[in-house]
């Protein structure tokens, strides 16, 4: 994913937009157990500000990923804005990636680290496949949101069985 700055490098106070299409890569999801299944669309306007080119953008894309509770794939959209700090590597002792800068050399700035953290730091913790997605039973192991199962949960912590009893001797 590279941005072609050859035009705008010649126009400092003056924005370019982009727009880039691209396959994800699954690596970046493997571990989640998730893929991609639509490309990015990327729509980036990028500023050269004199020394760094300050962009500002949006992808959408749509990933399968497995239900935190139940575990079946399911089909997540992702729509994301984002931005960038783009500096030539001439200028890297002005400016850190620390900072959150990307340097870059020539006339083609790399942005694929940017979108791919935009694209980590956008998952959710424990993605579901609807929100009241009611898992799996715990003793049986069945997909509770198609079929109810007949497991009863009888162990009980010791620590709240006198509780139980309270309960049982009220009714």
């Amino acid at each position: 994913m590279k941005l072609d700055f050859h035009r705008l490098k010649l126009r400092p106070r003056e924005s370019e937009e982009f727009y880039l299409q691209t396959q994800g890569d699954d690596k970046l999801l493997a571990g989640l157990g998730g893929k991609f299944i639509s490309p990015l669309e990327i729509e980036i306007v990028v500023e050269n500000t004199g020394t760094i080119f300050s962009g500002r953008g949006k992808l959408k894309t749509e990933l399968q990923l497995p239900c935190s509770r139940c575990l079946r794939d399911f089909s997540f959209p992702l729509e994301i804005d984002f931005d960038l700090a783009l500096v030539e590597e001439s200028h890297n002792g002005q400016y850190s990636p620390d900072e959150g800068f990307i340097f870059f050399r020539g006339e083609e700035a790399d942005i694929r680290s940017a979108v791919e953290e935009a694209i980590f730091m956008a998952l959710p913790l424990s993605p579901l496949c609807r929100a009241d997605c009611k898992g799996l039973c715990p003793i049986c192991g069945q997909d509770l949101n198609h079929t109810a199962c007949s497991c009863e949960e009888q162990d009980i912590d010791p620590r709240w069985e006198k509780l139980k009893q309270l309960d049982s001797e009220r009714r």
